[in-house]
């Protein structure tokens, strides 16, 4: 019996023909922050409690911050007060303990807004003392010498006998002697005198150096220094930027000595904000890893009805930026308040408020990381039937949830 035409196979255009069709591109969805800010302020408004006491967490972290902050900046203050800037004979002065080659390159890195100037410089020893020869007394002749320290001689001619370091046999003798009055003298340079370049270059000990020269628009006089802060700023910058071997002179060395030594001094007290943030975390993750488990149910029928791992991690991270945000707040002025009632300095910086704030984020980031981990690594198995979720989930257990993973 033939076949009816009826039951017979019609080819149809529509037919899908493996290898001719085109992948179909799903796009991403965008984030919704609107359904994340409802969501973040339903749980604020349904979990008060645990909001207050992530909250309380920021705000002892940043206070403490600001207050640590505040003090160290204070008594650096205080203390640089009571050193005065050393009068000099030239804006300032770098020395280099081995040769550095072509300093060109050097002196662009300096980014100095004056003038620099190539000197030479060397060490002897002498019957007054270790000296350190400066060769810019061009007018100086050769076999003359002029201190820039005040120093005792009595009544007799003064004269200076001088050898190489090491090399005793190398004598140096100055008749011509040039000795400043103790008004005239320069006491942060006990040690050093100048003499004319062509001298020290035939020592055959001569180091390198950076003479400094402000512009003159600047107004300032070495002679009788009177800082201000782009002056400060400008002497500052050279500090940073001079290598070790290098040491530098200015009238703002004593002073620049003192505060990096403070700083270094009450380094330590940082070591308790470093406590109070990592302790502010601490409850932070324990509140809010409560508050995860605590609707694990909630979040997974938001996974069946299309949610991701992304949106809840996103609404999470939105509640703890508006739980945090008045913790920072109050924490800054609570801190500003406290530091105010400190007798020492009256220099509130503005460091202190950028720490503090940083401290802030640094405290709910890290409070709210191990919850933003729990979300990723659960599934909705885990969420609706309430099994265990695991912070690092071992792979072979990520469906179940049963065992494995820490």
């Amino acid at each position: 019996m033939a076949p009816s035409s009826s039951g017979a196979h019609i080819p149809s255009s529509r037919a899908y023909t493996p290898g001719q069709g085109q992948a179909i591109e799903i796009p991403r969805p965008k984030p919704n922050y609107p359904v994340y800010n409802l969501i973040a302020l339903g749980r604020i408004r349904f979990t008060k409690a645990f909001a207050a006491l992530v909250a309380l967490s920021v705000f002892l972290s940043v206070a403490v911050s600001f207050l640590i902050t505040t003090i160290i900046a204070k008594n650096v203050e205080v203390l640089a007060a009571r050193v005065q800037m050393s009068k000099l004979p030239f804006h300032g002065l770098i020395t280099f303990d081995r040769d550095m080659g072509d300093l060109t390159g050097f002196q662009r890195s300096l980014k100095w807004s004056g003038s620099t100037y190539r000197v030479k410089w060397a060490e002897v020893e002498s019957n007054i003392g270790r000296l350190w020869l400066l060769g810019t007394g061009y007018d100086l002749p050769e076999d003359a010498i002029q201190l820039l320290f005040y120093a005792e001689t009595g009544d007799a001619e003064p004269s200076i006998s001088a050898w190489l370091p090491g090399n005793p046999s190398q004598q140096l003798r100055w008749q011509n002697v040039i000795l400043p009055c103790a008004e005239e003298s320069f006491p942060a340079l006990h040690g050093w005198a100048l003499v004319h370049p062509d001298f020290i270059s035939k020592l055959g000990n001569e180091r390198q150096g950076i003479l400094l020269e402000l512009p003159d628009r600047l107004g300032f006089n070495p002679r009788n220094p009177v800082g201000t802060s782009t002056i400060n700023r400008y002497f500052a910058q050279v500090e940073r930027n001079v290598p070790e071997e290098a040491t530098v002179i200015t009238p703002y060395s004593g002073t620049m000595s003192l505060r990096r030594a403070t700083r270094g001094a009450f380094a330590s007290w940082q070591v308790i904000s470093l406590l109070v943030l990592l302790s502010a975390a601490a409850a932070i993750t324990c509140v809010l890893t409560v508050s995860f488990l605590g609707r694990k149910r909630s979040l997974g029928i938001f996974r069946v009805l299309g949610g991701t791992v992304a949106d809840l991690r996103r609404s999470m991270a939105l509640e703890a930026a508006y739980i945090s945000l008045p913790g920072i707040v109050l924490g800054v002025i609570a801190g500003r308040r406290f530091a105010g009632l400190l007798e020492t300095g009256d220099l509130m910086p503005p460091s202190a408020y950028v720490i503090a704030v940083i401290t802030g984020i640094l405290t709910m980031a890290a409070g709210v990381w191990m919850p933003l981990q729990l979300i990723k690594n659960a599934n909705c198995d885990q969420l609706l039937n309430n099994r265990p979720v695991y912070v690092i989930s071992n792979p072979s257990c990520a469906n179940c949830g049963l065992c494995g993973g820490i």
